[in-house]
């Protein structure tokens, strides 16, 4: 029986792996002194939301904060 499985499929999948950990690493990295960007996240129970902000220890670059809902 043959594996539905192929080593095309195989390199498929780590060339995904490989974009998904470029882009988280893009994100959590600063775009000008390339330290790792610090995040805080503020829980607001009224509205059902958070609030992310990050900021740059090395140069103090800070994000603008970021609202994400709850479900």
């Amino acid at each position: 029986m043959k594996s539905p499985y192929t080593r095309i499929d195989a390199q498929r999948e780590s060339e995904a792996e490989t974009v998904k950990s470029i882009q988280v690493e893009k994100y959590e990295r600063c775009s000008f002194c390339n330290s790792k960007i610090i995040f805080s996240h503020d829980l607001n129970l009224t509205y059902l939301e958070v609030i992310e902000t990050g900021r740059c220890p090395g140069c103090g670059v800070a994000m603008n904060p970021k609202k994400f809902t709850l479900q």
